[in-house]
């Protein structure tokens, strides 16, 4: 036994003797391959991204968060059911079953509460924000200072890794951890200035009228496309003009203005709706998965836009007087060609439609008749409690003309009356269009852009006083004149106690008329008739990493202006 022994401990001996002969063989005769490899681990650990790194260590933290809080979640649903099952046999079930279904839902409530982060995590996060910001303002400095600007929160149930919205007068950009630290580097930084092309496009302002037309999914698609043709690289699942025209069977093609997607969009939408059913087509578009409800776990094209809902109501105009001012303090560096394009479009809106302000003034000053009210007591007995006052009813009886000869196009003419329609609505209104040339050649009455029709074919020079004398006819409350300005030196019968707002197409346009008897406007038309016929396919070379000296012809326009 004991040589038995003496045998494998000489044998262990000799083994052990000749590894540790190899180890210093190796290490005195292959210096140079040990040296080689720490080489190569050391320059593997250099060349990784600390960001990534940062990323990645903390989009591991947050998956154990929520898992840990998921598994608290189904424990404490699994002890209700439980004591739910026990009720529901016990007497008192017996007794009144409303008693123990309110119980029941009462106990329901019990540990159920959102899932939350502490300040740490928050912190971290956010730290790892500012330093991907840093790297923005180095590569792309508008995007880098506008972000400064901007309010930053956590919302785990949001279906996109960032949204933003309108609230408490500045923007605030909400963040997804979930979906937004497993992107790359990169992809985060593109998701951030997904966000902001947003706000320089004037999607949250534009959405809010489209929304009378067309369904939020066709609105949701179509604006992340247009603002993803100016992104490299695209963050994961992102929806961009090959996806569109894989998934819709459309054959669009990028850098197109906003509604000639959504009215894309929203016909396949249509077909797909009457054979599929209302719900099937928003299903079959929505893959985010919730690990639990509060917390979302991929993105869903379909409701990647709800934040936009919680914006706070505000003057279009202040808004966008705060959005100028947050571009002009982010305008510190050379910008790209399609930026250019993009933020002259936007500064130019204001400027674009001032007589939907001097409309707004004058529907509000139209007064019709007087009204009982509560509210004010009434003038004559003051002292009478039990008598009501009076106010003024006010109500816009308005004609809107339209010139058949004129230069205005069909979709110009569509917008301004979503803009007539948008600012009566809270108003006891009547509208009447009335096409003319040198006479009337159709008149109807119109409530929803449904009702709006396309115009006549001109057939003779113009003339204003026949709409005038019809305004009077009709004893009008106010007249709006699309024109581009050319008719007569005077009218032949004057307008009788109303408003006139005449709308001039052109910024050369001036009104022939030596008295105009109202305001003069004009009406830049900044956007395109599209021939749906035509071969849109870009043959000139574009690409996304040659930006300079591109030219905006084919950029997307502003067709609410």
């Amino acid at each position: 036994m004991n040589g038995e022994i003496d045998i494998v401990t000489r044998r262990t001996l000799k083994l052990d003797s000749q590894v540790g002969d190899s180890k210093n063989g190796a290490l005195e005769g292959g210096n140079g391959n040990v040296e080689n490899g720490a080489n190569a681990v050391n320059g593997a650990a250099l060349n990784q991204d600390p960001l990534d790194a940062e990323r990645a260590s903390l989009l591991e933290l947050t998956k154990k968060l929520v898992t840990a809080w998921q598994q608290e979640r189904d424990a404490l649903q699994r002890e209700q059911e439980i004591k739910d099952n026990a009720y529901t046999n016990s007497i008192g079930y017996a007794i009144t079953e409303a008693a123990a279904l309110a119980a029941g839902k009462r106990d329901l409530t019990a540990g159920t509460d959102d899932f939350t982060v502490n300040k740490e995590y928050e912190e971290r996060f956010f730290k790892l924000v500012s330093k991907l910001n840093l790297r923005l303002i180095e590569s792309d400095s508008f995007y880098g200072y506008f972000f400064l600007q901007v309010g930053q929160e956590l919302r785990f149930g949001m279906t996109s890794g960032t949204g933003i919205n309108f609230k408490g007068s500045r923007y605030v950009m909400y963040f997804n951890p979930l979906i937004f630290l497993d992107m790359s580097t990169e992809q985060m930084i593109s998701s951030i200035k997904h966000e902001i092309l947003h706000v320089i496009s004037r999607h949250l302002v534009r959405a809010k009228r489209l929304y009378q037309r067309y369904s939020p999914l066709a609105i949701n698609i179509a604006m992340d496309i247009v603002v993803n043709n100016y992104i490299e690289p695209l963050p994961p699942n992102a929806i961009d003009v090959k996806w569109l025209n894989k998934n819709f069977g459309t054959t669009v093609v990028a850098f197109k203005p906003l509604e000639y997607y959504v009215d894309e969009i929203q016909a396949h939408i249509d077909i797909a709706r009457e054979t599929d059913g209302e719900t099937e087509v928003e299903d079959s578009l929505s893959d985010a998965a919730m690990s639990s409800p509060g917390v979302a776990e991929a993105f869903d094209i379909a409701n990647s836009h709800d934040l936009w809902s919680e914006s706070d109501e505000v003057d279009g105009d202040s808004q966008q007087q705060l959005t100028n001012k947050m571009v002009e303090n982010s305008e510190k560096g050379e910008l790209a060609g399609y930026l250019s394009g993009l933020l002259s479009d936007m500064k130019k809106h204001r400027a674009s439609l001032p007589w939907s302000v001097y409309l707004k003034r004058l529907v509000g000053s139209v007064a019709w008749g007087h009204k009982k009210t509560t509210t004010r007591r009434s003038r004559r007995q003051p002292e009478r409690l039990e008598i009501r006052g009076t106010l003024r009813k006010r109500r816009a009886k308005i004609v809107v003309a339209l010139d058949c000869s004129g230069s205005i196009t069909d979709g110009a003419f569509r917008q301004a009356m979503l803009e007539v329609l948008e600012i009566t609505k809270a108003y006891d209104f009547e509208i009447t269009v009335v096409e003319c040339d040198s006479v009337i050649r159709r008149t109807y009455p119109v409530k929803t852009m449904n009702d709006v029709e396309p115009r006549v074919t001109a057939r003779g020079s113009t003339l204003f006083t026949p709409v005038v004398h019809y305004a009077n006819q009709m004893q009008a409350d106010l007249l709006i004149y699309f024109t581009d300005g050319k008719g007569e030196k005077h009218l032949k019968v004057d307008p009788k106690h109303y408003k006139i707002l005449w709308v001039l197409v052109g910024e050369e346009a001036k009104l022939s008329l030596k008295n105009p008897w109202g305001l003069v406007k004009h009406l830049n038309q900044t956007f395109e008739d599209y021939d749906m016929t035509v071969d849109y396919e870009r043959v000139d070379g574009f690409s996304m990493n040659n930006q300079e000296g591109f030219s905006m012809a084919n950029q997307e326009r502003d067709w609410d202006k």
